[in-house]
C-alpha cells in the first residue's frame, strides 16, 4: 500500500489554502463560516427541481422500489444508481441475493431515463491474482453483455462499494484492470475517506475508475460537523490531490440521516459547500447518497450548474457507450 506521503501532490490553489488555515480564527459557528466564504451563492440561492451530477445506492434507500426512485423528480433527477447486487462471500464465493433477481424491468426503466446503472460489488472479496481475471470475465459476460443474465437486464458500469472486516484486498485492482480491459464498463469506487482505503487503493491507483463517491461521513477525521466545517475540506482536498493524475471524477458521498455523524444540513450548508468545491475543485462531479435518498426540498440552483463543464461533457459524451444495451 501507499502511504500518504507517497502520493503526487498538487499545487494548492491560494484561496484553499486561506480556507484550509483560517480554522485557526474560527467564527462561531460552521454556517456562518460557510457564508462569510462563498462568493457565488447568495443566502436567498434556490436549488433546482433537476438536480445533476446526482446518485444513489440500491437498496439502501427506503421509500420505494428502484423504478420508483428512478422516476422520482422530488428533489432533482438522479444521472447514477448503484445497485448492491452482488455479494463477494467470506467462503470465496459470489452470490447474487434474491432481492436483485427480478431488478430486470427496473434496470430498464432507469436506464430509458437515462441513468446509468452499477452493479455494486460488495461483502469479503476472496480473489487472488489468478481468479481475479476469471472473475472479471464472467462479470461482463452475465452482468454486460447478456440481458438474460441473473439480473435479468445488463447494467452500464461495475461499482466497487467493499467494507467487510474480514475481507481481502489481494487481486481487487487486478479485477478493476480486467473488466476494463474485457468489457470497458464504467467503474466507479466508494471508498471511506482515510488515504489509503484498505480495499481500494490499489485498485484506484490503477486510474482505470470513472468516478469515485467518497463516504465523507461516519469518520470525525473528514466529516463535516456544525462546530467545524474545515476537515471536511481537508479530507477532500486529499483525495483531490490523490486522484490528480487520473481521469477519475470526484464525488461527495453523503447520508440522508439527519442523526448519522456527518450529516450535512440542506441550506445553507450543503447548498454552500457545494458551490465551493465547484469553484476550487475541476474534477468535481456532483453528490452520490450513499445512504438514503437526495433530501433537500428545495427548488432552484441546479447541482448540473456547480459541477465542471468537462465532467458534463465525459457525462454526456459517455451516454453513447451503451446505447446499444
Amino acid at each position: 500500500m501507499g502511504s500518504k506521503q507517497n502520493l503526487r501532490r498538487h499545487p494548492v490553489p491560494y484561496s484553499v489554502r486561506q480556507l484550509l488555515i483560517v480554522n485557526s480564527f474560527p467564527p462561531s459557528t460552521a454556517t456562518d463560516f460557510l457564508q462569510s466564504v462563498n462568493p457565488r451563492v447568495s443566502a436567498d440561492a434556490e436549488w433546482s427541481s433537476e438536480c445533476q451530477g446526482l446518485g444513489f445506492y440500491w437498496p439502501n434507500t427506503e421509500g420505494g422500489n428502484l423504478a420508483d426512485i428512478c422516476n422520482d423528480h422530488t428533489n432533482g433527477s438522479y444521472e447514477y444508481v448503484a445497485i448492491s447486487c452482488l455479494n463477494f462471500t467470506d467462503d470465496g464465493g459470489i452470490i447474487v441475493p434474491p432481492y436483485c433477481t427480478t431488478l430486470g424491468p427496473d434496470i430498464d426503466t432507469c436506464k430509458g431515463l437515462g441513468i446509468k446503472v452499477f452493479l455494486s460489488l460488495f461483502g469479503s472479496p476472496q480473489l487472488t491474482p489468478e481468479t481475479a481475471p476469471i472473475v472479471a470475465a464472467g462479470i461482463c459476460e452475465a452482468f454486460l453483455n447478456d440481458s438474460s443474465g441473473p439480473l435479468g437486464a445488463t447494467v452500464n458500469g461495475i461499482d466497487f462499494h467493499f467494507r467487510s472486516e474480514d475481507g481481502s484486498n489481494n487481486g481487487l485492482d487486478i479485477l478493476a484492470q480486467a473488466l476494463r480491459d474485457d468489457c470497458t464498463p464504467y467503474l466507479s469506487g466508494a471508498p471511506l475517506c482515510q488515504i489509503p482505503d484498505y480495499y481500494l487503493d490499489a485498485a484506484i491507483r490503477t486510474g482505470v475508475f470513472d468516478y469515485v463517491w467518497v463516504q465523507f461521513f461516519g469518520d470525525p477525521s473528514c466529516e463535516y460537523s456544525p462546530a467545524n466545517p474545515f476537515n471536511l475540506f481537508a479530507s477532500w482536498f486529499g483525495w483531490y490531490s490523490y486522484i490528480g493524475e487520473y481521469n477519475t471524477t470526484l464525488f461527495l458521498g453523503l447520508t440522508e440521516d439527519s442523526a448519522a455523524e456527518g450529516f450535512i444540513p440542506c441550506d445553507p450548508e450543503l447548498r454552500v459547500i457545494v458551490s465551493l468545491l465547484e469553484i476550487f475543485f475541476p474534477k468535481f462531479g456532483g453528490i452520490m447518497m450513499l445512504e438514503g435518498k437526495f433530501y433537500c426540498p428545495l427548488s432552484s440552483a441546479k447541482i448540473r450548474s456547480y459541477v465542471n463543464s468537462d465532467v458534463l461533457a465525459y457525462g454526456r459524451k459517455s451516454m453513447n457507450k451503451f446505447q446499444a444495451i
